[in-house]
Parts: C-alpha cells; sequence; structure tokens
C-alpha cells in the first residue's frame, strides 16, 4: 500500500464576513471528527504534512495521536495552506473574495481558465503540486501520507487533475479528501465527498 490522503481539515465555526479567518479554530465536534477519521484509515500512516493554519495543525494533531505520529514529526507546508499552492500574493488574491464574493471565486477555482491576478496559473499550479505528491509516493516504501489543507486547495486540485471538472455541488467538505494510490506503475485519484467518514 502506498497512497497519499490530501484532506480537509475538520469542522470549524463559521468565519466572520470580511476576515480569512486563519484564527478560526476547530468546534469540538471537529476534534472527534478527526480522531474518527483517523481510527478510519487501515493501514499504518507513515507521514503526516500540514498548512501552518491552526485548525490545519490541530486535525494533523489529532490524526497524529491516533496514527502513532508525534506532533514534532508534523510537517508544516506552505503550498497546502497560508497562502496554499493556488496563490502567488495572498492580499491581492483576497480582493477577489471581497470584490466577486465566494461563490464567483469558487467557480473560478474549479473551472476558470483566465489568469487573476494574486493567483497562481492554476492548471500549472496543480500540474507541480501533483509532481510533489507523486514524488512522495514514489521515495516512500509505503505506507500512508496525510496531508491536510482547506477546501479551496482541495477543491482546485480535484478539478484539475480528476478527468472532468467539479461541480459546486462536489465541493469538498470537512474532511472530504482525495486518495492518490499507486497500484503497479500507475496513479489512481479516487475522490471522497460529501460521505460519511470511511
Amino acid at each position: 500500500m502506498n497512497k497519499l490522503i490530501l484532506v480537509r481539515h475538520a469542522e470549524r465555526p463559521d468565519i466572520p464576513d470580511d476576515t480569512v479567518g486563519n484564527d478560526i479554530l476547530l468546534t469540538d465536534k471537529g476534534e472527534n471528527d478527526a480522531q474518527y477519521f483517523a481510527q478510519k484509515i487501515s493501514y499504518p500512516v507513515v507521514s503526516i504534512q500540514s498548512s501552518p493554519v491552526e485548525r490545519c495543525r490541530q486535525t494533523a494533531n489529532v490524526i497524529g495521536d491516533v496514527v502513532g505520529i508525534k506532533y514534532e514529526d508534523i510537517i508544516l507546508s506552505r503550498d497546502l495552506g497560508e497562502p496554499g499552492f493556488i496563490i502567488d500574493d495572498g492580499a491581492v488574491a483576497w480582493t477577489h473574495w471581497k470584490e466577486k464574493g465566494h461563490a464567483k471565486v469558487n467557480e473560478y477555482l474549479l473551472s476558470g481558465f483566465e489568469k487573476w491576478d494574486g493567483f497562481s496559473d492554476l492548471d500549472l499550479a496543480v500540474k507541480m503540486f501533483d509532481n510533489k505528491i507523486r514524488k512522495q509516493l514514489l521515495a516512500s516504501r509505503g505506507g500512508v501520507h496525510i496531508w491536510i489543507t482547506h477546501d479551496t486547495i482541495l477543491a482546485t486540485y480535484v478539478s484539475r487533475i480528476m478527468p472532468s471538472r467539479l461541480q459546486i455541488s462536489q465541493w469538498p467538505k470537512y474532511l472530504d479528501y482525495i486518495s492518490v494510490e499507486v497500484i503497479g506503475n500507475d496513479f489512481i485519484y479516487t475522490y471522497f465527498y460529501n460521505e460519511a467518514i470511511n
């Protein structure tokens, strides 16, 4: 088994309007859900990476406690958040959320082709990020790698790596994830969304 799970963090309260919300932490339910999620992983977890944003770190720590990965062994990656591989300039990108609204930005992340100021070239950024995932898997001797991120990053990656673009109805909820698994010489991508934790 050689698999990487890119997962959205567990439940948090709503983010106040006109804020990025990086200081918003998990709810008690979110912590419990993360524990349940970790208990359902049936193969050894060999590494965890997380966005530096605290709710992702909380999710990583809960999962780490369950699967036996120490806090100090969890790697923080700015590709996974703050700002994430889809963002070139966080302040400039944020103006799109403020001026256009979340729905318009989310549609852009899923299927936009033009390049917006502050954002990376999304198709190119996804290819580069996918190469990092593949390198991680090819360098691994087996087991499960878990990377904890945010909905915008997970949605952008899934929409642009799967054979067809996501619809807004497939937007990732808390602890939804994509699994990338090496089987023979192939990389198999499976998106788990809006389902019970499995």
